[in-house]
This record gives C-alpha cells, structure tokens and sequence, in this order.
C-alpha cells in the first residue's frame, strides 16, 4: 500500500524540452532563410576584389585634393597591363580593370605633356 501513495506522477522535464525546442527554431530559421535567398555565400569572383579605384580628372580649373598619406598600393606595366600589388611585401598582384572588368592598359614610358604633374594645393 505504501508503494501507491509513495509514487508521485512523472513531470515533463521542461529545461530538457525547452533546449530541444531552440536548437530546433535556430535550425529550422537558419533553413528558412537559406530557402528565401538571404544568407549569401560568398563566390571566388568576391574574394578576388581587392579593392575599388576611382578617376580624378586634371582637366584645367578643377580642384583635385589627394590625400598626402599612400594608399599602400603601387602599379606597374606588364605585357602593356596596369598591374597593382600592396607595399607591404605580399606577393600578390592584380590587374587593374574598369567596371565591366576590361583591362586598364598601359605604356612604358608614356607620359603626355600636360598632365605629367599632380597640381599642387
């Protein structure tokens, strides 16, 4: 008789229940996000972009401002390509292309005779 009144129900383990349930939402929305196209995964094109360059025109009567500290960068002429490479002694290079990734070209030694100074401010 007293094994009956000794016995207690079974209650649900709720911390266990709770932990299974989380896991279960962060897979399920990890998922669900994927599906719907909102976790990008990044592709070789994206790691081969190093940086972004733009034009500054010399044309008389613009005031063009360049920053006195390097850009960490150098070019160079290969094969009549713009290369670029990081001073900072990694042995890399790119080509310098626009936009539409069409190459810069460029010519040793060609320096025409009105824009071969940066004005100075």
């Amino acid at each position: 008789m007293s094994d009956q009144s000794s016995k207690q129900p079974e209650r649900p383990d709720t911390a266990r229940a709770t932990g299974i349930g989380f896991i279960a939402g962060v897979v399920i929305a990890v998922l669900a996000m994927e599906y719907y196209g909102f976790v990008n995964h990044p592709s070789k094109a994206d790691k081969a972009l190093i940086d972004e360059f733009q034009l500054l025109s010399l044309d008389p009567g613009y005031n063009v401002k360049v920053s006195p500290k390097s850009s960490g960068k150098e070019s160079f002429c290969v094969d009549g390509y713009l290369l670029l490479r990081p001073t900072n002694g990694v042995a890399v290079a790119g080509i310098l292309v626009d936009g539409k990734n069409r190459p810069v070209e460029c010519e040793i030694g060609f320096v025409p005779s009105d824009t071969n100074r940066l004005p100075q401010n």
